[in-house]
């Protein structure tokens, strides 16, 4: 076994692990689904046949799913026992995640520790004492229901906006009793509220906490404060999470701020909290494991072995392969299907415009997305026009069912656009995600046909019986007085490390934006045009939090001159028209243009005729994202 420390069991208190691997409980999009398998639409089925040593959900899915406000009343109750029974259905334990968060009462104002502004940005009602022992009261009663309902464990939540978290912050917490002012007094109310669950589960029944070793806010508190609680409850729980950030924070444009450091972008390192984790194992007696951007199982194994951490928590990227944890085990790494960490599988991330994963079709869907695709009943002759991921997909899916591929693309190379991932920072899990599904072809019966540029006439010839046009799109060249002086952003990618001096690009999308960060951060002095209010406008709101966290963090930040317009395009720099009107010259080494794409559609419509059976996917179809290209190439091709 290749990684013998990551697949070695792990005793909890009175229960076994068979492996060290812990799948995150993650929030439910609170929306209707349509699916009678979909257990939370979170592939709890999935997880649970996956591998993972312990399976986690919270109350909040368990009682959204029954329709009630209680995961164990009596009419929920069902439900629960349905989801428990899926839940540990492979050999694995199941958890119950419990919050220990302040209630929102009817005016707006949530509990917290003091009389000011909350989180939110409303209004923060400092808890009474009774207040205090009803939120204990409660989280008591929830952990024993647990325990005799037959959840193997119980975990509590005192990290992110968790009561723990606001009364620890010396900002928020402003109380005068016992409960503020000193690092004892800011962490009592969760000691108690810790010590009296211990209590009421007794001490043989397994307790996961999980904290946020700070909150990436001003209000935040260190993490000496942090290891300070860890150390104080250490008697009284069996195994720490470390997490960090918090998942809402403000009432404006920067709501859910943090929550990038909760749940991680492309801007933020993989593994991030594991330097802390490996803290808290070398000074208290606690077991420890890590969640935050965990996805390689060479850096799980290295973590376990070299004593930093006893288990790994993994969230996102189990929605994009549930079966990560029996891949690594079986040595099958090249085919896990790898996590972009888009945020798009995170309802907070796309206000429910579409809440999905980018790699994973069977997200929610698992009513009509099977496991395993049947045979079709006739073996059909499919072509497929374009690389892509979509072309790619799209092939691995029709191969699935068993007809014959043949793959047309233009170029020397598979991948499409996304062989730009192959430089810069912040583009590994791209990177990864284009690899495999280039691994995965290779090991089919489909014929890639490269530099192979196609007609109407050549595939007319190949005689097909179904088509897939995938021809992807063109970067626009603007309609910009001097644009021939200026060339294409992602042309400069292969020469990032060589690109020198005075940059400015035009158009602020994902392309631009990322562009920009990567040059800057490579000591150039960049400028970024963009019309709109906001820099990667159409991005989902965490990635855009995400970016706009990494370049306030920036040594060297680009300039962004947002509401603004490219008036003309010189040699030596851009005339640029700001939001009030003024026109103004930026001085320019180079200028590089990231105002979008526009689809093949023409030379995709000209495919059609050849076979009935023709559909477009991807870009060619409609310019969006990873998520679009495999969801829409999948289902086209699983119904062939």
């Amino acid at each position: 076994m290749k990684y013998p420390k990551l697949f070695s069991p792990l005793r909890v208190n009175s229960i076994m692990l068979k492996n060290r691997v812990i799948a995150a409980p993650m929030g439910i999009p609170r929306a209707v689904q349509l699916s009678t398998t979909n257990y939370g639409g979170l592939s709890l089925p999935d997880k649970s046949l996956g591998g993972a040593a312990v399976v986690a959900v919270s109350e909040y899915a368990l009682s959204g799913l029954a329709g009630e406000r209680e995961p164990f009343s009596k009419y929920a109750r069902d439900v629960s026992r349905e989801v428990l029974s899926v839940m540990g259905q492979a050999g694995g334990m199941a958890m119950l995640e419990i919050g220990f968060h302040g209630d929102i009462h009817e005016d707006g104002s949530a509990d917290g520790p003091s009389d000011g502004v909350h989180f939110t940005g409303g209004r923060m009602r400092a808890m009474t004492r009774k207040g205090m022992d009803q939120k204990i009261g409660e989280m008591c009663r929830k952990a024993v229901e647990g325990k005799a309902f037959g959840f193997d464990m119980v975990m509590l939540h005192f990290g992110h906006d968790s009561l723990c978290s606001l009364f620890l912050s010396p900002v928020w917490n402003r109380r005068e009793d016992e409960y503020g002012g000193s690092l004892e007094n800011r962490t009592r109310f969760a000691r108690e509220a810790l010590r009296a669950v211990r209590k009421a589960v007794g001490p043989d029944y397994p307790l996961l906490v999980r904290v946020s070793r700070e909150l990436k806010v001003p209000e935040s508190y260190t993490e000496d404060d942090m290891l300070y609680f860890i150390r104080s409850v250490e008697d009284d729980m069996d195994i720490v999470n470390i997490s960090c950030g918090m998942d809402c924070y403000g009432g404006t444009i920067d709501k859910y701020v943090a929550n990038t450091y909760a749940h991680t972008t492309i801007f933020t390192p993989r593994m991030y909290n594991l330097d802390f984790a490996a803290r808290v194992k070398r000074e208290s007696k606690v077991l420890v494991s890590v969640v935050g951007g965990v996805a390689d199982p060479d850096a799980c194994e290295k973590a376990i072995a070299e004593g930093k951490v006893d288990a790994v928590m993994l969230g996102r990227q189990l929605v994009a392969d549930p079966y990560w944890p029996q891949k690594a085990m079986e040595d099958r790494e090249e085919d896990i299907v790898p996590c972009l960490r888009c945020l798009n599988c995170y309802h907070i991330a796309t206000e429910h415009a579409n809440t999905q994963c980018s790699v994973n079709p069977r997200f929610r869907r698992e009513d009509r997305v099977p496991l395993c695709l049947s045979k079709a009943d006739r073996a059909k002759r499919v072509v497929i026009v374009g690389g892509g991921p979509a072309g790619m997909k799209g092939a691995l899916t029709a191969a699935e069912r068993g007809h014959q591929i043949i793959l047309l693309e233009k170029s020397g190379r598979l991948g499409g656009n996304l062989c730009y991932a192959d430089y810069g920072d912040h583009k590994a899990d791209l990177k990864k995600y284009r690899d495999y599904l280039i691994n995965q072809l290779a090991r089919t019966t489909v014929e890639v046909r490269l530099n192979t540029e196609a007609t109407p006439e050549l595939v007319r010839n190949l005689a097909p019986d179904a088509l897939m046009v995938a021809v992807g799109a063109d970067f626009i060249q603007p309609p910009i007085p001097g644009a021939e002086y200026a060339r294409q952003a992602v042309s400069v990618y292969p020469e990032l490390d060589r690109v020198r001096g005075r940059i400015v690009i035009v158009g602020g999308g994902a392309i631009g934006s990322e562009l920009a960060l990567e040059l800057s951060d490579r000591g150039n002095d960049v400028t970024v045009v963009e019309p709109q209010g906001a820099l990667a406008k159409k991005s989902n709101w965490l990635y855009r939090h995400g970016l706009n966290n990494a370049i306030r963090e920036s040594g060297n930040p680009p300039k962004a001159m947002l509401g603004s317009a490219v008036k003309e395009i010189r040699p030596d720099g851009v005339v640029v028209t700001d939001q009030t009107g003024e026109e103004r010259f930026l001085p320019a080494d180079h200028v590089l243009l990231s105002v979008g794409m526009r689809p093949r559609k023409d030379l995709a419509f000209s495919f059609y005729g050849i076979t009935p059976e023709t559909a477009m996917v991807g870009d060619c179809k409609r310019v969006a994202q990873v998520l679009e290209a495999t969801n829409d190439s999948y289902f086209i091709a699983a119904n062939l």
